[in-house]
């Protein structure tokens, strides 16, 4: 995975809305919650003021639960922002699965992918 010390280019206003996203998922779910990867174009540091944020949410609880909830913060967060975060959830044991057969899905986390949470 990449490195997430540096922010793509002009997004500011985005990396502060990904934060209270962290912060969000953390708060209400830090025990379901494993891990939190960015990844697509602001992973990539090629976001544009078009670009959603893409996040992958692995959790030990259920994850049709787990997607639920995070569908629910970006809503919120989308209707005061206005930036879109498409959030997927997956348990650790479908992420694992996908490590094991190395789905392209999983190939793009491994290559692009930050650990952000």
């Amino acid at each position: 995975m990449r490195d997430a010390s540096a922010p793509p280019k002009n997004s500011i206003n985005k990396e502060t809305i990904l934060q209270q996203f962290i912060a969000s998922v953390k708060k209400k779910y830090r025990d379901k919650t494993k891990e939190i990867i960015l990844f697509g174009s602001f992973a990539r540091r090629e976001a544009t003021e078009e670009s959603d944020i893409d996040v992958l949410v692995i959790t030990s609880g259920n994850r049709f639960e787990m997607q639920k909830n995070l569908s629910e913060i970006t809503v919120e967060i989308l209707l005061q922002t206005g930036v879109y975060i498409s959030a997927k959830a997956v348990s650790v044991e479908e992420y694992s699965f996908m490590k094991k057969i190395n789905t392209g899905f999983y190939q793009n986390i491994a290559r692009e992918g930050v650990s952000i949470g």
